[in-house]
C-alpha cells in the first residue's frame, strides 16, 4: 500500500491499494475510487451507549472499508476539512479532540472516551480514544505541530488547538485556571499536561469562540 498526502493548507490522501488490500475511513471522507474498489460499511461498535457516545462525541457510527477486488494496483482518495497529521500506532492508545479521526490503514479501534480533565482543562467531556496497529489519518488546520514530552516536562496549550494526546493518560492532563489567561485572550483555563508523551496540536484552532 502506498499512501501520499496532496496539497498544501488543504490536503488529500491518495491510496494506492494493491490486488487484495484494504482502507478504513470516516463515512462521508471519500473524493473518488477507480473501478475496482469495493466499499462495506460496518457498524463502528454496538449498544444504546455507544451510539449516544458516537453522536456526542463526533465521531461516526460506521467506518467504510474499501478493497482492491481486481488483480491491478487501484487507487482511492480521501479528503479532510483542513489538512491531516499521519500518526503510527502500534498498539498505543491515542486521545483526540472530537471528530477529528479521517481513515486508516489498517481498523482501529474508535471509541468515546469520558475525560473530567478534558471537561475542565476546556477539551470537552467526550473526547475520541483511538487503539490498534495501524497508521492513523486525523484532521489538522494547517501543518501540525508535534511536541515530544520527556519525563516530568510540562507545557500549557489552548485547548482548541490540540488535535491528540499519544501515551498520555488522564493523571497527565490538568487544567490551569487562570483570570490572566482570559485576559490574554485564551479562555479562562488552559491544558496543562506533562511527559512522558507526545502532543499534536493544530497551529489554528478548531473551533473560533463567539465574540
Amino acid at each position: 500500500m502506498n499512501c501520499k498526502l496532496v496539497g498544501q493548507f488543504v490536503q488529500h490522501l491518495e491510496v494506492t491499494l494493491l490486488p487484495g488490500e484494504d482502507f478504513f475511513a470516516e463515512k462521508g471522507s471519500v473524493i473518488y475510487l477507480e473501478a475496482g474498489i469495493e466499499k462495506e460499511l460496518s457498524f463502528n461498535g454496538s449498544g444504546i451507549g455507544r451510539i449516544l457516545g458516537a453522536k456526542l462525541s463526533g465521531e461516526s457510527l460506521f467506518i467504510l472499508r474499501m478493497y482492491n477486488n481486481t488483480n491491478i494496483p487501484r487507487k482511492l482518495v480521501i479528503g479532510s476539512r483542513y489538512g491531516l497529521l499521519h500518526v503510527k500506532l502500534n498498539g498505543e492508545t491515542m486521545i483526540c479532540h472530537r471528530g477529528v479521526y479521517v481513515g486508516s490503514n489498517n481498523k482501529v479501534n474508535v471509541t468515546t472516551k469520558l475525560s473530567i480533565a478534558g471537561l475542565t482543562g476546556g477539551m470537552g467531556l467526550l473526547l475520541q480514544k483511538i487503539q490498534g496497529n495501524s497508521t492513523v489519518f486525523l484532521d489538522t488546520k494547517g501543518s501540525p505541530i508535534t511536541i515530544n514530552l520527556q519525563y516530568g516536562e510540562t507545557i500549557e496549550v489552548d485547548e482548541d488547538h490540540i488535535i491528540a494526546l499519544l501515551n498520555i493518560n488522564e493523571s497527565q492532563m490538568q487544567s490551569n485556571w487562570s483570570l490572566g489567561n482570559l485576559l490574554g485572550g485564551e479562555g479562562l483555563s488552559m491544558m496543562r499536561v506533562t511527559g512522558p508523551g507526545t502532543v499534536y496540536l493544530s497551529p489554528s484552532k478548531f473551533y473560533t469562540p463567539t465574540q
